[in-house]
């Protein structure tokens, strides 16, 4: 079945009758639900007409069209709950900057099996399949991060998708300083720094082409906290903290005390290398090698010195 049928002209009387009492009755009650969660008013669209025209023959939505439309944007209520309690304040902040119009609809779409969000337009469609309307209704909105992660992103934002910055600010953001503390212990340095550059590790991953993995997004924030682990690992495997003359040669070496993190198209031999590269310390490995091997990255940190 095709995602462009016409809304029938008008809904049988049971029909109607179901969805004053199924949808219409619900809507404000849910609506200032939404409000409660998002902190700014938003509306719900739908056209039960439209709706009405994918109900097959004495399927749920053909015989409780009304309590069908409620119960998609009950699942969606039921997501965004969850998603609040996982994504906190930022996930909120996300969802009503990206989503600028601040309306959520029910429209028909063949880009998922069964059902999906999205967001057109700057609005937030809860999609069902054609073929599949009133089917796996409480999985409609389950995957927000990636309708996010997906939308167009309003002018000035980052280049990274919401689902990468996400991981930054929980798997990176929170545990790197703890790393960096090890860092300038062992070497006796409190100006020792690390220096991500996230917005050239999305772009090149992103870019690299089909074996790059395909959940990089989810783990940007935490493969870079292990490959600056590597870095304390190997600073305490060779006993940088015993030995003056290995804390010297470092910091001759690497006069600038920071250490980076940089993709590169190409390695001569293995999964990651160590370079001196203008006065830092950088750790390089390509797109398609992203966090194999990680804690070997260091190994050879006496060597380059």
């Amino acid at each position: 079945m095709s995602a462009d049928k016409a809304p029938v002209e008008k809904l049988p009387l049971a029909a109607r009758k179901n969805v004053r009492d199924g949808w219409e009755a619900k809507k404000p009650a849910l609506e200032a639900t939404i409000l409660g969660h998002l902190g700014v008013p938003w509306t719900f669209e739908v056209n039960p007409n439209l709706i009405y025209a994918y109900a097959e023959q004495d399927s749920y939505a053909f015989n409780s069209l009304g309590d069908c439309i409620n119960a998609y944007f009950e699942a969606f209520e039921w997501s965004l709950k969850s998603f609040i309690e996982n994504h906190g304040e930022t996930g909120k902040n996300e969802l009503n900057s990206v989503c600028t119009a601040h309306i959520i609809t029910l429209l028909p779409s063949t880009k998922f099996s069964y059902c999906g969000a999205e967001v057109v337009d700057g609005k937030l469609c809860l999609v069902f399949h054609p073929n599949s309307l009133g089917s796996n209704i409480s999985h409609v909105a389950q995957d927000l991060p990636t309708a996010l992660s997906t939308a167009p992103q309003p002018a000035g934002a980052s280049s990274l998708s919401y689902v990468a910055r996400h991981s930054i600010e929980t798997d990176y953001d929170t545990q790197i300083q703890e790393m960096l503390t090890k860092a300038r212990t062992v070497l006796q340095n409190e100006k020792w720094a690390f220096t991500p550059d996230f917005e050239q590790l999305g772009d090149k991953l992103k870019n690299g082409g089909k074996d790059v993995r395909d959940d990089w997004q989810t783990n940007l924030g935490s493969f870079a906290k292990s490959y600056f682990e590597s870095f304390v690992d190997a600073l305490a495997r060779e006993k940088f903290e015993e030995d003056d003359l290995l804390r010297e040669g470092l910091e001759e070496g690497v006069p600038n005390l920071v250490v980076r993190l940089r993709l590169v198209d190409k390695l001569e031999s293995g999964y990651n290398r160590l370079v001196l590269d203008s006065g830092d310390l950088v750790i390089e490995t390509t797109p398609n090698n992203w966090g194999t091997n990680i804690h070997y990255a260091c190994e050879k940190l006496v060597d380059i010195l």
